[in-house]
């Protein structure tokens, strides 16, 4: 998902995804990481200028049916584990799968500025910005289709809809043995 409505997301919703991301499975239990939900009272556009989104948009067609909600994820370093980026993946997962159930759209994004959101949210040190999911009501339908060899680019149609190839399941499921 890469285009909202421009309406604000009720903070239960968000509160609800983020314990979905709580309770996501955490290696040795140490339970590395922290939250922190950026949505219509905060600083949205200044997270939005720290966002590198794919999608095929320019940014001012984003800029204009933007998130309205950010989750960002943090490492606390102070906890050593070798497993925090898995940690995250799996809490980014089920923030993602809670937001669907809820009627949200999401995109997670890695390509992010760390250091930026870090200084704008007023991060302690001893955290790293790992992940952020961009929530809000989608205001698009991607479609998924099959990838072409080797061309998993996402893309926008002549309408302006959103693309997604994806590798077909016979090529990346194996029963048994691999073949």
């Amino acid at each position: 998902m890469r285009l909202f409505e421009q309406k604000p997301v009720p903070y239960e919703m968000l509160e609800r995804c983020v314990d979905a991301g709580r309770l996501a499975p955490s290696a040795r239990n140490l339970q590395v990481l922290e939250y922190v939900v950026v949505d219509s009272d905060g600083p949205l556009d200044a997270m939005f200028r720290c966002m590198g989104f794919g999608g095929g948009l320019d940014k001012g067609e984003l800029k204009v049916k933007g998130p309205m909600a950010y989750v960002v994820i943090l490492i606390n370093k102070d906890i050593p584990s070798n497993w925090a980026k898995h940690d995250s993946a799996m809490a980014a997962q089920n923030v993602m799968l809670t937001a669907c159930e809820q009627g949200l759209g999401s995109c997670v994004l890695a390509k992010i500025n760390r250091k930026a959101i870090m200084e704008l949210l007023e991060v302690p040190d001893r955290y790293e910005t790992d992940l952020v999911v961009a929530l809000g009501y989608p205001a698009e339908e991607p479609v998924v289709e099959p990838a072409g060899q080797g061309k998993t680019g996402y893309y926008r149609d002549r309408e302006g809809r959103l693309h997604i190839p994806k590798r077909r399941l016979a090529d990346v499921m194996h029963r048994n043995v691999f073949k």
